[in-house]
């Protein structure tokens, strides 16, 4: 069994796709329901990768049809959309919450991409997240699954580091914070 891992949105200045690998990042994706397979064929290599989880807001309330944009490289470290070999939606899509804010997404266990321009020797395996629900801030983390979650994060970035259970199931809440309205008194 595996441990929940949170993870809450940035503050606003710092929210931005510099989190995510924005050089792999493809608009107009595949929409999904709640519990989905990002494998755009059967029988996709690799080490199988089930995340499940809730997206909420601050107060706890669980968010029906938010919209978890997530991608990733493959077992060997290329992204879909930048090889011809690969097709062009596999291993990315929109997943929409059901009732309860609930996800389960079946993947692979991402390789670390050797191809990428903004990452270096320190570049994992690790699935680009942004989290949309009407009325919140959008939530972009890399979510990196690891044995342990024992990884140093630098102070810049966006990382959510999730616990590997057995089986490669692993479990991460998304909680998101409301927008402020422009103009009338702020929370404190």
């Amino acid at each position: 069994m595996s441990s929940t891992s949170t993870t809450t949105a940035p503050r606003a200045d710092l929210a931005c796709l510099d989190y995510v690998d924005r050089e792999f990042y493809l608009p107009a994706q595949r929409v999904l329901p709640w519990t989905a397979n990002l494998a755009a064929l059967p029988g996709e290599p690799g080490t199988p990768l089930r995340m499940t989880g809730v997206v909420r807001s601050r107060t706890g309330e669980p968010l029906s049809g938010a919209e978890i944009e997530i991608w990733h490289a493959d077992a060997d470290g290329c992204y879909s959309g930048y090889s011809v070999e690969i097709l062009r939606n596999n291993l990315r899509g929109i997943v929409v919450t059901c009732a309860g804010g609930r996800f389960d997404i079946a993947t692979v266990q991402p390789a670390p991409c050797e191809f990428s321009s903004a990452r270096g020797d320190a570049d994992v395996g690790h699935l680009n997240v942004i989290v949309h629900a009407r009325g919140y801030r959008p939530l972009e983390t890399r979510v990196v699954p690891s044995v342990g979650g024992a990884r140093v994060v630098g102070e810049s970035a966006v990382e959510t580091l999730v616990d590997v259970g057995a089986g490669g199931a692993v479990s991460c809440d998304f909680v998101l914070d409301p927008i402020r309205p422009a103009c009338g008194p702020q929370p404190v």
